[in-house]
Parts: C-alpha cells; sequence; structure tokens
C-alpha cells in the first residue's frame, strides 16, 4: 500500500488507514498520555497560559480553547518508531534519513469549540516541492463525528505556498486566524477549490498528512475528553519550529 498511499499524500496531502493498530500499543500510548497529563496539568494549576505555542510552556500548549498538546517522546511512550506502520510511509515522503521531530498527545475537553483553519509549517520555496515534514494523528479511543475529528482541506497543500501566493499571509496560515479559511486559497485565481474530507476514526485510525495541508480539529459536542497521539517527523536539516516555542516550564 506504501506506494498507493504515498501518491495520495502527494495528490490530497494526507492519506487516512483504518487497518487498527493493536490494543496492547493502543493502551500504552493512552496510559503513557494519561499519566503524563496528570503530572503536567498539576503542576500548571493557575499559571497562565494563553493560546498557541508562544504563549504555552515546554511541557503543555494550549491549541485553542479547551484543546492541550503535551509532548512525549517515542522512548517515554516505550515504542521504536521503526515498528510503528506508518514508518515506512515516513520514510518514502522524507527519505531514509527522516528526523523524528516530536511527538505526544493531544486532547479536546467536553464542548471545546473547532478551531481554526491552520498549516504546520510554511512553504520554503516557490516552486512546490515535496514535504519537508510529515505528522501522524492516531485515534486512542473511537473519535465520533460528535468528538470532533480532523477535517482537511483536500489539495491544499500546494496552495498554502504564501511565497507562490502574494495575498497569503504566512502568520496567519501557520497560527490560528479566524480569516484563514480554505476559500481564500483560490480567491482571484482559477485554481480549484480545495474540497474538504473529515470522517469518525475508529480506535487505531491513523492518518498522515503533509505539514503544509491546511486543517482543523472540529468542536468536540459530547461529553467526553477526545483523546489523540501524534508523531511528527522532519527532513533531515530541516529545523522550522512554530510548534513549541514557549522558553518557560510549569516545573520551574
Amino acid at each position: 500500500m506504501t506506494k498507493e498511499w504515498q501518491q495520495q499524500i502527494t495528490d490530497d496531502g494526507f492519506v487516512i488507514s483504518r487497518g487498527p493498530l493493536s490494543e496492547t500499543l493502543i493502551d500504552q500510548l493512552l496510559s503513557v498520555s494519561h499519566e503524563r497529563i496528570q503530572v503536567v496539568m498539576d503542576a500548571l494549576k493557575d499559571k497562565p497560559i494563553g493560546i498557541g505555542s508562544a504563549a504555552g510552556y515546554d511541557e503543555v500548549v494550549q491549541r485553542s480553547p479547551g484543546r492541550w498538546d503535551l509532548p512525549i517522546s517515542p522512548a517515554e511512550f516505550g515504542i521504536n518508531e521503526g515498528d510503528l506502520p506508518w514508518w515506512p510511509l515516513v520514510v518514502t515522503s522524507l527519505g531514509p534519513d527522516a528526523e523524528h521531530s516530536f511527538s505526544g498527545v493531544v486532547y479536546s475537553e467536553s464542548d471545546t469549540p473547532a478551531q481554526e483553519w491552520h498549516i504546520d509549517s510554511p512553504h520554503e520555496l516557490v516552486e512546490h516541492l515535496p514535504p519537508h515534514a510529515v505528522n501522524v494523528l492516531v485515534a486512542l479511543q473511537d473519535v465520533s463525528m460528535e468528538m470532533g475529528p480532523t477535517e482537511f482541506a483536500r489539495g491544499s497543500h500546494r496552495l498554502t505556498n504564501h511565497l507562490a501566493n502574494q495575498s497569503l499571509v504566512r502568520n496567519e496560515l501557520i497560527y490560528q486566524h479566524a480569516t484563514t479559511t480554505p476559500d481564500m486559497l483560490v480567491a482571484g485565481t482559477n485554481e480549484p477549490l480545495a474540497t474538504t474530507a473529515v470522517d469518525a476514526m475508529p480506535t487505531g485510525t491513523w492518518v498522515l498528512f503533509d505539514d503544509r495541508v491546511m486543517h482543523r480539529g472540529l468542536s468536540n459536542q459530547s461529553s467526553t475528553t477526545r483523546y489523540m497521539a501524534y508523531f511528527s517527523y522532519r527532513k533531515r536539516g530541516y529545523n522550522e519550529n512554530t510548534h513549541f516555542e514557549a522558553c518557560r516550564s510549569v516545573f520551574g
């Protein structure tokens, strides 16, 4: 499937695997995540924290209201990334010397609003290049539509190039702005409008996506907290960091 999936990433900017991961792996990821969340959020307590990576801490970022992102390394998760089912696709996308960038858990509390549309890192040249980074999201539970799975603007990884389209503002793509939408990517052009793709994610479903594709987590309208593990990878030597920018610790 790797070849077909690679073509889908090239065309759409993402690929979804419905093949379930082992219950042992899911339990391990979820258990470590719960432990880390307890420790970090206890330490956070009444400390001030805003929205976005620069307003967070080394150990936790509030991506949008009620949506928390905590880094956890593969070693802390107790896993070898080379054994994970998406690793061959990472290598195909980024090269055999692909590097781990960061990983962890992102969770969305009940009744949290949808995120604004955004990308995770910018284009580097006017010409469209293969991805310089990819992300993997893993459903650690059955994520229904009511719980707010991630929505993708299909094919938008090409259209988010602010260097090729001067009407786009780099930081308004990377950092969440209410005015950023898939429609703005094709305003005043003859490009086709990016369509959106979103679906429920049974436990163990994972999605790998180009770091430049426009996406957003939908609102959690359920009474259950939604937990997703994530793993991010980069081409060797790529050092753009828009994910964890704070220089302070909740334990300091």
